[in-house]
């Protein structure tokens, strides 16, 4: 019998993200950022504040179209973009980008000390239709916001009415003292 997941429908349900199993992390992030999805990213926003799956794959025979400062490259196409690198999983950059290997394991998140690190540039496929924007709309003072999550653990900071409010975790708004 298939467990149902739950979705998340208010930002008070989730506790806290757990950076420390980047699966757990990822999944429960699709989860709870889904729900407020405007549109289908593109080669110009599928970088800004995104999560993906992306499927291993070859290497596009051509130029990349895109090679970032960390040295990933990128290959648009108009059905997705392929995505070369060593690096992949919870915080690429502002993104949280995993990876599934042909051989069935997923790369939800490696740090360099890690032995499971990437020594390697792995490619892979998404779908502009794959990517979810990590904004949320929430309420502070009795009005809706959208707020943009960075890749930071237990801390963001909003400024909404020209008053700063801090993440201290998902659920909890407060504002500066």
């Amino acid at each position: 019998m298939k467990r149902e997941r739950k979705e998340y429908t208010d930002i008070r349900e989730i506790r806290n993200f757990n950076f420390n199993r980047p699966s757990r992390y990822f999944k429960d992030a699709c989860r709870f950022f889904r729900p407020s999805q405007k549109g289908i990213a593109s080669e110009i926003n599928f970088f800004d504040y995104t999560l993906a799956l992306f499927t291993e794959t070859s290497k596009p025979d051509r130029q990349p179209d895109f090679v970032s400062g960390s040295g990933s490259c990128y290959w648009y196409f108009d059905e997705g973009v392929v995505r070369g690198a060593d690096h992949w999983g919870n915080g690429v950059a502002n993104c949280d980008w995993a990876l599934k290997l042909n051989t069935g394991r997923t790369i939800y998140g490696v740090n360099s000390w890690d032995p499971k690190c990437l020594t390697e540039m792995k490619y892979g496929f998404a779908r502009w239709s794959d990517f979810i924007q990590k904004t949320r709309d929430i309420e502070i003072d009795g009005e809706q916001v959208t707020v943009t999550f960075e890749n930071f653990k237990g801390r963001d900071t909003v400024e909404h009415n020209g008053k700063l409010y801090h993440r201290i975790v998902i659920e909890t708004w407060q504002p500066e003292q």
